[in-house]
This record gives C-alpha cells, sequence and structure tokens, in this order.
C-alpha cells in the first residue's frame, strides 16, 4: 500500500469513527452532508450536519461542522473572489473562485485536524444555525482563527453580531462542550475535542468581558438554558428587559446602553452621512436597533441604484420617556418607502 492509499484509508476510518461517535451520542446522520459551496475546493471531505438528537432530548437539534477534524487538514490552501450565481428562484447553480496557497499554514501538533468540531444546540429544528457553522468554518479554513485555542486561553470566546440569515444578527459564547454532552471523542488520528456556540444577550456578553466567559456558562447552566441557543431568549440577568417609558433622561439611557440593556442606533445613519453626535443618537432594546440597521441596509442599497435621494426618521415620544417609542422612515426618489420602528 502507498502513502496515497494509506491517507485515504486513514480519512475513511476518521469520518467512520466519527460518525459512529455522532450516531451514538446524538442520533442517526442525515444521508447528505451539506456543503459550504465555497469551501469545496479546500474542504472536499467537510460539510455541516443538522439533525435531531434524541440522545439528548426529545426536542433537540443539533447543527455541526464535520470535518475540520479530517486527517487533511488544517488546508494549505485558501479561495478568494468567489462569485455565486443564481437562477430566477435564487438557487446557486454556478460557482467560480480563485484558489491560492497560504503565505503560513497553520500547525496543530497533537490534533486531529484543527482538533474539534463546532456545534450549535436548539429545541427544535432552525435555519439559523446554518449561517453561523458557514460562519464559523471559513474563519478557520480560510483564515485559521483557531477556536480551540482561543477558547483553552480565553476560559471561553465571546462574538458580538454575526449575521445568521434574513434580518437577524446573534452574540455567541463559544465554550467547550459540557454535560450532557461529551467532551471529547476518540479518531484514529487523534482526540477530537467539542466546540459549542451558545446565544447570548448584549448585556450577558458585557457581563461575561469583566466576569469571565466560563463563570457566564456557569450562570446559564444553572438558569436551565445551558448550551442551547434561542437567539430571541430574555436575559438570565434582566429577564423583563427595559421599561422604555420609565427612562426620563439621557444619562439614563447610556448607563442602560453601558449595561448591554439598549443600543446606541443613530436616526441619521453614517452611510447617508449621519454624524455620531448626542443629538443623532436613538436608544433603542436591541430588537429595535436590528430592525432599523436592516431597514436602513434595504434603502442604502436602493440608494446605490440611484433609486433613493431624500431620507428622513422622525422620532416619536410617549409622556416624557427620553426613548422614542416609534421612529417614522420616510425614503423617496424614483422609488418611495415608508418604514415603521416601533421601539416599545
Amino acid at each position: 500500500m502507498n502513502a496515497e492509499e494509506k491517507d485515504e484509508q486513514l480519512w475513511q476510518a476518521v469520518y467512520e469513527a466519527r460518525a459512529a461517535a455522532y450516531t451514538e451520542q446524538f442520533g442517526p446522520l442525515p444521508d447528505d452532508i451539506l456543503k459550504v459551496m465555497n469551501l469545496n475546493v479546500v474542504w472536499p471531505g467537510g460539510g455541516l450536519y443538522q439533525l435531531a438528537a434524541p440522545q439528548l432530548s426529545p426536542t433537540s437539534w443539533l447543527t455541526s461542522s464535520f470535518g475540520l477534524s479530517n486527517p487533511d487538514m488544517p488546508t494549505t490552501v485558501a479561495t478568494e473572489d468567489v462569485v455565486v450565481e443564481h437562477d430566477e428562484l435564487g438557487r446557486p447553480v454556478k460557482t467560480s473562485m480563485q484558489i491560492k496557497g497560504k503565505d503560513k499554514v497553520a500547525t496543530y501538533p497533537g490534533r486531529p485536524g484543527y482538533g474539534y468540531e463546532f456545534m450549535v444546540l436548539t429545541h427544535g429544528q432552525a435555519e439559523w444555525p446554518l449561517w453561523l457553522l458557514q460562519w464559523a468554518v471559513n474563519s478557520e479554513i480560510q483564515q485559521d482563527v483557531d477556536f480551540l485555542g482561543r477558547v483553552d486561553k480565553y476560559q471561553g470566546m465571546t462574538v458580538e453580531d454575526i449575521y445568521v440569515g434574513g434580518e437577524q444578527m446573534v452574540n455567541i459564547l463559544i465554550t467547550r462542550a459540557r454535560a450532557p454532552l461529551p467532551a471529547t471523542f476518540k479518531l484514529p488520528n487523534g482526540e477530537m475535542n467539542l466546540l459549542v456556540a451558545t446565544t447570548i444577550t448584549d448585556d450577558e456578553m458585557i457581563w461575561s468581558k469583566s466576569n469571565g466567559r466560563n463563570a457566564l456558562m456557569n450562570i446559564l447552566q444553572k438558569s436551565g438554558v445551558g448550551q442551547f441557543s434561542k437567539p430571541d431568549r430574555p436575559s438570565v440577568f434582566h429577564p423583563q428587559g427595559v421599561d422604555c417609558v420609565s427612562i426620563k433622561s439621557r444619562e439614563q439611557a447610556e448607563a442602560l446602553a453601558e449595561q448591554g440593556l439598549l443600543r446606541r442606533g443613530f436616526l441619521f445613519p453614517p452611510q447617508f452621512g449621519g454624524e455620531d453626535v448626542v443629538f443623532n443618537i436613538a436608544y433603542m432594546p436591541r430588537d429595535a436597533y436590528m430592525r432599523k440597521l436592516f431597514a436602513d441596509k434595504q434603502i442604502g442599497e436602493l440608494v446605490q441604484q440611484g433609486l433613493i435621494e431624500n431620507y428622513r426618521a422622525d422620532p416619536e415620544y410617549e409622556g416624557d420617556s427620553f426613548i422614542a417609542k416609534r421612529i417614522r422612515i420616510q425614503a423617496s426618489g424614483a422609488k418611495s418607502l415608508s418604514i415603521d420602528i416601533d421601539i416599545y
């Protein structure tokens, strides 16, 4: 048996061992693996699986990378200038890209590939974890960020505002897997670790920066959240959120923003020339902030097409609350848009 045949035999043994471990610990793997289109060349044997995980609970679903621990990883090449063409239904039909050798190839002695697989746990099936996993595997394979090394060095890792499709962005806490998940799997090429991304709120993220990421995960476990993700769940620290009507001053709003309970947005967005000055700042809960962010993004695309020339955003207040109850956006030109952002 030559070297190439031995490498192929090891690769297949690793794949089968990992598949058997997932099936035993979580549930049967689907027939088809979901490929990440721009990584087909540099990660030919890898992809994403989304599966029911009845071994964890009747409602558990798992979305996981499958192949970061392959023996042919880390990859020595990266892709750039990726172009994906779609048909009239929005389905990808053609992909082109350039492939180049990496200036510096990551090496992790003793690890199977990158040393881990990356996963998201949810109650019920959801599409957004697939977007998150695409971000994660692209970050690792294309940029060699070494999630495992960073998690171990900093006792966990937080990342803010990752786009996960539609008009949704999430904050995540990345930690090693905790019970009832297995921490590691034994593969023919070494010990594979499991990293789990858990969605967290703004105030939880800020708290973790002062108190530690593992400390936050301890609290999430005690609260019953554990390592399961739900993008719109209440904060474990402030489950009732913020009473916007009771905020009577900029100072109060700013203090809540510092805690992660409000976000600072802009009435007139920076991409249209809006300035970062106090009278252009609008304080709002995170969900309203996101709605305005994506509304401004939609208008920005029309501006680029020359279809919008005028923009205004008028806040409306209730009583003496400092927080606007609603922001009315009017955009006009060859095309006109009227969007109301209800804040509370």
